[in-house]
């Protein structure tokens, strides 16, 4: 009987880890992407294509990933948008998603034209 209580005990040991590793993984919730407000005057970025914001409330600089109709250099704009997750190429500032975004003619910027290709 004292040579079988080892056997019973690792026969044991190995269906309950068996029986751990067959339940599901709970999945970890992602977090609530940070929504952004802002409003500043845009300027080209220093890559191809990209646009940046200084916001006139915060301070803050940020890069704009917004589709079409894009915003002008040199023109003052009120957005709204998330704080983007991964890389991108323009390199300047935090990124945004902009989900909105609204030309404000009470901002008085002055022009910067886009870089020379």
């Amino acid at each position: 009987m004292n040579r079988v209580r080892p056997f019973l005990a690792a026969g044991l040991l190995a269906a309950s880890a068996i029986a751990l590793s067959q339940q599901p993984e709970v999945p970890h919730p992602q977090p609530e992407p940070k929504k952004v407000h802002g409003e500043g005057c845009v300027e080209a970025g220093v890559e191809a294509r990209c646009l940046i914001v200084r916001d006139v409330a915060h301070a803050r600089l940020y890069s704009i990933l917004v589709g079409d109709p894009r915003p002008i250099p040199g023109e003052g704009i009120e957005f709204t948008g998330i704080v983007h997750q991964g890389p991108t190429v323009c390199m300047q500032g935090t990124a945004i998603e902009v989900e909105h975004w609204q030309r404000k003619d009470s901002l008085k910027c002055r022009h910067t034209p886009a870089p020379h290709k």
